[in-house]
Formats: structure tokens, sequence, C-alpha cells
């Protein structure tokens, strides 16, 4: 029993070991037994192949004791550790199933986009960016037992987002931006921004120990926590509700206008999108920018965080700049072309 018992509790390297040394083992013997009823390795190779899988399909078969002693060793032998490895194989995909489906798999890609925290406005945000950057990776982060969205792109991590082994299991320093949601769960402003700022200092200490810059996207629900951010470099704020508010307001002023705000956020519109992209080395202000943009069919919106760009006409472009524009994406590919 003990001796049983330890067979089974092979290891999966073991047993395929012992696997590839079996059918060696009979593609060799046979072919040195019975060579001209198996002339070649290969022969001896199917034979042994479908003795272990199958009961054989009787195209080749031995025909001497000793060719007939050897498959009766590969039946009571061979077919179970065969089988033994069809099983371990099945149990290695399941259990790599369910530990990616627990977020216990270490992300070891690059290039991804990091989503800390689960609400609808998180599942949102994931299919609005699937539909404009359909190849588009992401890493969610939140602690919770099982995935809460499945889809090949999205790898799923678990645990706290504010320890830093969470989040360098999501490979924190190969994403390209971390978005941080509220906590849609947390009803006080101050406890969900304080959670937020908890996160996004977690985020923070791992640039500076690192001293690798990590572009932080964080969402608060009142503008006037800001400030409590200015110890933590984060690169981008977006209010949760004072913008709703603050847009409802707008539009009952100016009707119409959150019709304007719904193109720019959603390309099923008409498929145009906003898009950054670098200044062509023939502009030389921002007035040659708006100008030829909009000659090519593109609306130039803003350059770096300046919206009143007729205004600002006269300023002189730097190669550093971020053109903020809103254009198709085939345009967009035609635009940055030429400026390349």
């Amino acid at each position: 029993m003990r001796y049983g018992k330890n067979f089974v509790s092979f290891n999966y390297v073991s047993i395929l070991i012992l696997s590839i040394l079996i059918v060696s083992f009979g593609s060799i013997t046979i072919h040195i037994l019975e060579p001209q009823t198996f002339p070649t390795l290969f022969d001896g190779l199917w034979w042994t192949m479908t003795t272990l899988t199958t009961v054989g399909y009787g195209d080749f078969f031995p025909k001497t004791v000793a060719g007939k002693c050897l498959g009766m060793f590969l039946f009571i032998f061979g077919v179970g550790i065969i089988g033994l490895l069809v099983s371990k194989t099945v149990d290695s995909f399941s259990k790599y199933h369910r530990l990616k489906l627990e977020g216990r798999i270490v992300y070891k890609d690059h290039d991804h986009f990091i989503y800390i925290g689960w609400s609808k406005k998180t599942r949102d945000a994931i299919e609005e960016l699937f539909d404009s950057s359909p190849n588009a990776k992401i890493v969610l982060i939140e602690n919770l037992e099982t995935s809460p969205y499945e889809h090949p792109q999205v790898h799923f991590i678990q645990g706290d987002p504010s320890i830093e082994n969470t989040l360098l299991n999501a490979n924190i320093f190969g994403a390209k931006r971390v978005c941080i949601f509220a906590d849609s769960t947390i009803e006080d402003s101050v406890l969900k921004d304080g959670k937020t700022l908890l996160i996004a200092s977690a985020v923070e200490s791992l640039s500076t120990m690192k001293k690798m810059p990590i572009h932080t996207i964080v969402e608060i629900s009142k503008e006037s926590h800001i400030v409590n951010f200015k110890h933590v470099n984060v690169d981008d704020f977006v209010l949760s509700y004072e913008s709703v508010s603050r847009l409802i307001a707008k539009t009952t002023l100016h009707p119409g206008t959150s019709t304007i705000f719904r193109h720019f956020l959603n390309t099923k519109f008409d498929g145009s999108n906003i898009h950054v992209i670098g200044p062509n080395k023939e502009w030389k202000t921002y007035e040659d920018a708006f100008l030829q943009l909009f000659e090519k069919g593109a609306t130039l919106l803003a350059i770096n965080e300046q919206l009143n760009v007729p205004k600002l006409r006269e300023c002189k472009l730097n190669s550093t700049d971020c053109l903020y524009i809103y254009c198709e994406e085939s345009l967009l590919k035609k635009i940055t072309k030429k400026a390349l």
C-alpha cells in the first residue's frame, strides 16, 4: 500500500520522464528484436504508442516470443504510466485555471494597464478600453475570492492593493498605466478618498524605491481632496461625483452639452476618439499645429493642459508637448505616419 501511494504521488516531471523512458525502451527494443517486422525506429515508435494508448491497429504486431513478451510488459506497466501522465496533465491544466481564476498567478507580461478596485465603473472602463483598443491587456487587482470579470486579456490578481507584494505580482513596473478606482462600497467621501490615497501612496513608494516612474490615474470623490495627494505623484485625477453634477448643471443651462461629452468619451457615435500625439517637426507654433490638423480633418482640443489654443496661437511648440486631438483612428495613423 505504501508503495502504491508513493507511486501515485510522483510529481508530473517524474511521470513524464518515466513515460518517455518507457516509450523509448519499447520503440528501440522492438526494433532490435524484430528488425524485419519493424524495419525503422519510427515503426517501433508507432507500435509502442498505439499499444500504450489503444489496443493497437493491427498493422504492426510482434511475431516472436520476445516481441510478444515486450508487448505484454507494455500492456501491464506502460498503460498505467501513460494513463497517469494524461491524468496529471489534465489536473495541471485544471489547477492552473483554478489558480488563475483565484488571482494567484503572477503576471509577467509587459505593456499592460493595471485597474485597481472592482465596481460597475471598472467593468464599463474595461469594455470601453477594449472598444478603443481591442488588443489591450489589463491586470485587475481586487481583494475578492475569484475574478469578477473573465476575459482572455484580463488577468486577475487577488490581494490588498496597498501591499507592495500585490502590486509586484501585477508587474507594476511593466505596466503602461495604473488606474485606481474609488471604492464604491464606502459611502463616506473622506474614507473613500482616504483608501484611494493609501493605495496611491503604495504605488508611489515602489516608484521612489526603484526610481522608476509609474503613470497613475486616480478617481476621487471630491475635488477639494486633491490637495491631500500633493505628496503622491498622481498624473491624472478623475472626479467621480462632482463631474456628473457639473455636467448636469451645464446641460440644464445649455441643452446638448452632455451629448458633446458623450461624443468625446464614446467611439460608437462616429468612430472618432481623443488621441494624444507629439508635434510635427514642421509645426513651429500652436497656430501651425491647429491649422494643419484642421486641414487634415482633425480637431486640436488642447496642448498639454492648455485648452485655449487660439488665444495662445503664437506660443512655440516644444518636442515634448502633448497634443490632444479628436479624429478617427484611420486619420490618426496618417497623421502620425507623416509626423515620423
